[in-house]
């Protein structure tokens, strides 16, 4: 699992580096932060922790992506 999640912010943090590099000011403008709330097995436990969250208000948007074998929850903190 530890592996896994320094996988996650290497790739993301080498992403964020490129994007930042070539349009910066769209990453200045769209910036907001971000983390990740868990991982899961499936894309459809992803996303259904994800709905949950998003129906009692606990956050306005989530987005699911694969990181490895697991589905990766992304909310805004």
């Amino acid at each position: 699992m530890r592996r896994a999640a320094l996988r996650l912010v290497v790739t993301t943090l080498g992403v964020a580096a490129v994007v930042g590099a070539t349009v910066p000011v769209a990453a200045t403008a769209s910036a907001a932060p971000a983390s990740i709330y868990g991982y899961y097995p499936t894309a459809e436990s992803c996303n259904h922790v994800g709905q949950q969250g998003r129906n009692n208000g606990l956050w306005p948007w989530y987005t699911c992506f694969q990181s490895n074998q697991l589905w990766a929850l992304q909310i805004p903190w």
